[in-house]
């Protein structure tokens, strides 16, 4: 289950809500046991039926489900599923985080066949299948194009939806989805989880075998182009004059580490640390041992097939602003929803080399203006940003939609 949609049924369920959670089959084995755990222990049942390809199929078996379960709404954690709002005859209330519209992840988009490619271990072939090969450009586009159709009649179905920030609330617009049914809703964060001002910096360090000494900026980010780690990279050399002993702590994983780690080799740079990836449950501690948070992520095009891959939010910001690290970001997407530029925190324009050092080393030598910066960062997280904010407008949007009794929701 995603953070957010955990974060909900939990809190719907503590209210009195009587819930079912659908969700994907688990597509890695390794963790089988770990994620029958993790089910067992929540208070509502949870049914990994889902297929990553199936999406027509998929509609079949929460149709069934939904017959069964006769709930009162629906939420869906993307705008596919807001069709079932004409096939069920059911409020749905969907989020969107953007890159569902920008660059649908739909699978096997048809009715035909859908069933069969259900079939988990057929399923399981042809994920390996796609990793190796590529099919025709007029494939491609069949698939997009029904992809597209879909994700626009869906968002058309759909009560209500949440968009992440006012980017994705653009591109529902650009769809022609009303604007009176997209309401903006940025964060999702507990922020006295972040928030931890009696912690001991350099303890915290210790710990985590960082650097104890210099400057430690800190990003966290899947290693994919769009995030623009390299810029990040390039940035260090420049900085040595001004901040002769920092290093940069890239927290995550993903395609692009072993080529980063082959340009710091070959470049000289010495000073990055890479972490791989950390749990939700100990990032925390990244942000507590480091001091600047750096996000220099850059919209990014698939040069095979167009499509758009951008920051639609950043959650991570509002993490950072929860746990009290001051934070530069890039103008690109859907950042500025999150952080308002001298307020709380700093912006540069996307891919601007020159900018990015500018700001690291403005925050650095200012500290009446860093130490401002936390402090709004600290209370936005608090007031905006937090899970109960996000929770609270959502169980509005449930009212709003005449669900609000405690009766039954899927």
């Amino acid at each position: 289950m995603q953070t957010h949609a955990a974060y909900l049924s939990r809190h719907l369920h503590q209210h009195g809500y009587r819930i079912e959670v659908f969700t994907h089959r688990l597509s890695d084995p390794q963790m089988s046991q770990e994620t029958a755990d993790y089910d067992a222990a929540q208070p509502f049942p949870v049914h990994r039926i889902l297929g990553r390809l199936s999406y027509q199929h998929n509609l079949q078996l929460l149709s069934q489900h939904i017959r069964r379960f006769s709930p009162d709404l629906i939420y869906t954690s993307t705008v596919y599923y807001g069709i079932l709002q004409q096939r069920a005859g059911i409020p749905v209330v969907c989020r969107c985080v953007g890159n569902d519209v920008l660059r649908p992840w739909l699978g096997y988009p048809f009715q035909f066949g859908s069933r069969l490619l259900n079939n988990p271990h057929l399923e399981k072939l042809l994920h390996r299948w796609l990793e190796r090969h590529t099919y025709p450009d007029w494939v491609e586009l069949l698939f997009r194009r029904q992809r597209e159709r879909i994700t626009k009649a869906a968002a058309h179905a759909a009560s209500h939806i949440f968009a992440n920030s006012a980017f994705t609330a653009g591109l529902l617009q650009a769809i022609q989805v009303p604007q009176e049914r997209i309401q903006i809703l940025v964060g999702g964060v507990d922020s006295q989880r972040f928030h931890m001002p009696d912690a001991c910096k350099i303890s915290a360090r210790r710990a985590l075998g960082l650097p104890e000494s210099g400057v430690l900026l800190m990003t966290a980010c899947r290693l994919v182009a769009k995030k623009g780690v390299d810029l990040l990279l390039d940035a260090l050399p420049a900085l040595r004059a001004t901040l002769p002993l920092a290093h940069l702590v890239i927290v995550g994983d993903g395609k692009y580490r072993a080529r980063f780690e082959q340009y710091c080799a070959a470049q000289g740079i010495d000073n990055v640390i890479f972490t791989g990836r950390v749990s939700h449950d100990m990032i925390h501690r990244y942000y507590t041992a480091c001091d600047m948070f750096l996000l220099a992520s850059r919209e990014s095009v698939n040069a095979s097939t167009g499509t758009r891959d951008v920051e639609t939010m950043g959650r991570v910001l509002c993490e950072a602003n929860a746990a009290g690290i001051p934070v530069i970001a890039s103008r690109s997407g859907g950042i500025p929803s999150v952080i308002t530029d001298g307020v709380n925190g700093l912006l540069f324009e996307a891919e601007n080399l020159e900018q990015l050092i500018d700001r690291i080393n403005y925050l650095h030598g200012h500290p009446q203006a860093r130490s401002e910066m936390i402090r709004q960062g600290l209370l936005r997280a608090r007031d905006e940003f937090d899970w109960a904010s996000i929770l609270h407008a959502h169980r509005q949007a449930f009212h709003n939609s005449h669900i609000f009794q405690h009766r039954p929701i899927g």
